[in-house]
């Protein structure tokens, strides 16, 4: 008799595992999904930092005047890290802090903004930023205003 009595308990613990389980792993997935969406929003804002500098480096230096090359030199540098298309934009100031370009631009800045938008997995229940786009800015000195060519 004394058998039976632990039968029937070890069954009933059996079923309040289960609604154990049931309970804990939808956050435990919320969790998971969470973790693995802003690790992709924190990755891609990390290449657009790193594309966005790179970026100012090359209009620093000269390189990527002509706006396709250097929308194709941005758009090969992101890869995988950007769901849709990149805007870029820059914006040359002289010495004297007036507007410049390209060419008359040595020893002021160059000043390039990059946004384009991220992953995002949609995920029922995982909250997401309120834009899931990454913007970053970087501002060069401008060293040399003679075009070498893209990339180099």
């Amino acid at each position: 008799m004394h058998n039976r009595d632990v039968s029937v308990r070890g069954r009933g613990e059996r079923g309040a595992a289960a609604v154990e389980f049931a309970l804990v792993m939808p956050l435990m997935l919320m969790l998971v999904f969470g973790l693995i969406q802003y690790g992709l929003y924190f990755w891609a804002m990390q290449s657009g930092t790193q594309v966005a500098d790179a970026a100012a480096r090359q209009l620093s230096v000269g390189n990527c005047q002509d706006s396709t090359a250097l929308r194709t030199f941005v758009t090969n540098q992101l890869g995988s890290a950007t769901a849709g298309t990149a805007t870029i934009s820059e914006a040359y100031t002289r010495v004297d802090g007036t507007p410049g370009t390209a060419t008359n631009s040595a020893g002021g800045t160059v000043k390039v903004t990059l946004t384009f938008p991220t992953v995002n997995l949609h995920l029922p229940f995982v909250p997401f930023l309120s834009s899931p786009s990454v913007a970053q800015t970087v501002t060069a000195r401008v060293e040399d205003t003679t075009d070498q060519g893209c990339g180099t």
